[in-house]
């Protein structure tokens, strides 16, 4: 084959015409599609690292938002913790209390039983001292021992005339007055009554006519009623006295005379 310029000439100018075919219909395209494709390319990591971002910004969020839930957790746990001591030295102390209350009624109630007891024990101890000197006092009872007690009887009430007769009530001196009642464990002889007689007289400021009556549950002595007083001087009183402790009867005066 041979070359020539004209030939050599059109090949260059064939290529030429290729390489601007080429560049015109193919290489631009290309271009454009690699650049839509880098550019898209660009885009998605943009996106990706936008992405990769937000979620490390989460991921940090949620980091400080467990640190913040942890200390919370911690802060609860040592609120109830407290709490809890706090209930159980309550709870202690009202058992404590509860306790003691107990053991102070236990007390109480042994210190009231012991108290029973012993005023059980004291009532049987005085009821037989009661019956032992109330057998000896029956066996000691007679008239001249009731003699003696009268003697005692009048002896006590001069001494105190004046006091008990300001004492009585009027109505008991007033003339038609009831008359006073003398009892006595065994019949008065006559000496003995006159004897009574002119000491209540002295104490009513006027001459009586006593009502004598017998009393055998006096022992031995006498038991006078007066408007409001008891006087009496007996063996019974001793008896009585021994056995109980409680106050005397309203209206009565034991023991004067």
């Amino acid at each position: 084959m041979n070359l020539d310029a004209t030939t050599f000439a059109l090949e260059i100018l064939n290529f030429a015409v290729l390489l601007w075919l080429l560049r015109r219909f193919l290489f631009k395209p290309v271009q454009a599609a690699l650049a839509a494709r880098a550019q898209a390319q660009q885009q998605q990591r943009d996106t990706l690292d936008a992405r990769q971002q937000a979620l490390e910004a989460r991921a940090q969020a949620l980091a400080a938002q467990e640190a913040g839930q942890a200390g919370q957790r911690e802060a609860a746990r040592q609120a109830l913790v407290e709490e809890i001591a706090a209930l159980r030295s309550q709870r202690l102390a009202a058992l404590d209390a509860e306790l003691r209350a107990e053991r102070e009624k236990a007390q109480v109630r042994l210190q009231r039983e012991a108290s029973a007891r012993q005023e059980q024990a004291d009532r049987q101890l005085q009821a037989r001292a009661a019956g032992f000197v109330g057998d000896y006092l029956k066996r000691l009872a007679s008239p001249a021992l009731e003699a003696a007690l009268v003697d005692l009887f009048l002896t006590d009430l001069a001494a105190r005339a004046e006091a008990l007769a300001l004492e009585l009530s009027p109505l008991g001196r007033a003339p038609g007055a009831e008359p006073p009642t003398v009892s006595s464990a065994f019949a008065l002889p006559e000496a003995l009554q006159a004897r009574i007689r002119t000491g209540l007289a002295a104490v009513l400021g006027q001459d009586v006519a006593p009502r004598w009556t017998l009393e055998p549950d006096l022992l031995a002595g006498l038991s006078v009623h007066l408007p409001g007083h008891q006087l009496e001087t007996s063996l019974r009183r001793g008896v009585d006295a021994f056995r109980r402790l409680d106050a005397p009867t309203a209206g009565q005066t034991p023991g004067e005379g």
